[in-house]
């Protein structure tokens, strides 16, 4: 039997491999490089995979494409180490060994049906059939593409880690029925297949319903931000209502006021003109100092509740805003998680020193034309706990809290940013800085 292993169709279809493993993974992870560069690499790996089936050995195919694989998914996509290796072993085991394996079977179980020879893959006369293989391999992939552009997997995701349990149980299980006896009944080899091919496409079904399920929680997520943003926005309105009533109030009574001057003024009571003055001063600055620290609703509102929560807090909140910012460039859930999350950490430190000590010092500006500056200083008493350079809550709850540190840095990403923290002797300080030039899909809600 002549083995054909080192023809050129062979190699046509390790390239289809190659190509099939690239449109898996450009669907949810971006390129490093594209054009000319990305062809001349995914050739010599489609070489390499080239060189090691010439070798027509089954258990050096298992173990050394995949490890080819790996080394082409790490270096020609931005994507981890650890997620490079998840969805490497998923590729390989729905379309690489998982569909040699369903086709395999299929071909033994029509051999021992039709009337004519299905000749090994590895030969001349399996090249026909292999390329049937091939076909439905690629339309599968076609199918699911669909499915996982619609899902954004994020480097630092842990979850690739248990899409893996139905591929990799799926190719076990197939492989098995390789290693046992096939069955003379027609009936237990057409179930065999069927099962077989279950398993199969079961494979795709996990990201269909991982789609369905980020598409139900994207949908509750923006319910949620929908309803936030709206209580913002009737704070502001509020808020700019109360500071309209007093000025009506002041303005009502400024004749009363100038009534009462005249009259202090020609009995020469000088002083107690300048002490009502000041009392008016101080009342009007009372009542509306901290209410409008932005034109932008959702960041007035952000800082608002905070500066309330610090005072409730005795914390000594000093703030600085600078005019004109560029921040409509950042969605309004975004801005929430971003400068909420950062306020909140800051007031909550401040909060465990004594009560002399509490105090936060916010300011956010443009650093220049094209970047936005979030720079915060605060006193604190319990030092950060971390893990590398991830900081870990000190709250004993600590399982379901510090998470805010993990978004800001995701988002920071996001708007080609970074997040900086700094812990002094006696101070915290954080830096957000962010982008206004990174061009991001709308997300602000309700108009």
């Amino acid at each position: 039997m002549e083995n054909d292993l080192l023809s050129v169709s062979r190699l046509f279809f390790c390239g289809i491999d190659v190509y099939m493993l690239y449109r898996f993974l450009v669907a949810i992870f971006p390129e490093k490089w594209k054009g000319k560069k990305r062809i001349i690499f995914s050739i010599v790996i489609g070489l390499m995979i080239f060189l090691i089936n010439s070798a027509r050995n089954p258990l050096l195919n298992l173990f050394t494409v995949p490890l080819v694989l790996y080394m082409y998914t790490v270096l020609s996509f931005r994507i981890s180490l650890s997620n490079g290796v998840a969805y490497t072993i998923i590729y390989f085991s729905i379309f690489g060994a998982g569909k040699e394996v369903f086709f395999e079977l299929l071909y033994h179980m029509l051999s021992n049906i039709l009337p004519f020879y299905i000749p090994p893959w590895f030969t001349a006369g399996g090249i026909y059939f292999l390329l049937i293989e091939y076909l439905v391999g690629f339309l599968f992939l076609l199918y699911i593409e669909k499915f996982i552009k619609k899902i954004k997997i994020s480097n630092s995701n842990s979850f690739s880690w248990y899409l893996l349990m139905v591929p990799v149980l799926s190719l076990l299980i197939c492989i098995t029925f390789l290693y046992i006896d096939f069955p003379d009944s027609l009936i237990v080899q057409i179930v065999m297949c069927i099962g077989v091919f279950l398993l199969f496409f079961t494979n795709a079904m996990v990201f269909i319903i991982l789609e369905r399920y980020t598409n139900v929680m994207n949908k509750i997520k923006y319910a949620e931000l929908y309803n936030v943003k709206r209580d913002m926005e009737n704070e502001h309105f509020q808020n700019i209502l109360k500071v309209n009533e007093h000025y009506q109030h002041y303005i009502h009574d400024m004749n009363v006021y100038f009534n009462s001057f005249r009259m202090l003024a020609v009995k020469g009571e000088d002083k107690k003109i300048v002490e009502i003055i000041d009392e008016l001063k101080g009342k009007i600055q009372e009542e509306i100092s901290g209410v409008i620290y932005s034109g932008n609703p959702v960041l007035n509102a952000i800082l608002s509740e905070r500066v309330s929560i610090a005072k409730e807090k005795g914390i000594q909140l000093s703030l600085f805003i600078e005019s004109f910012l560029k921040v409509d460039f950042i969605s309004d859930a975004d801005m929430i998680s971003m400068f909420g999350n950062l306020l909140d950490n800051a007031i909550e430190a401040a909060e465990k020193c004594d009560l002399e000590s509490r105090k936060v010092d916010v300011r956010l500006f443009m650093g220049n034309n094209y970047f936005l500056v979030l720079h915060i200083e605060n006193s604190y008493a319990v030092s950060a706990k971390r893990t590398g350079s991830r900081l870990l809550s000190t709250k004993r709850d600590s399982k379901h809290h510090g998470l805010g540190v993990g978004i800001v840095m995701n988002l920071a990403e996001k708007y080609g940013g970074t997040l900086s923290l700094e812990e002094r002797t006696d101070l915290f300080i954080t830096t957000l800085t962010i982008s206004a030039c990174v061009r991001q899909e709308n997300a602000n809600f309700g108009i």
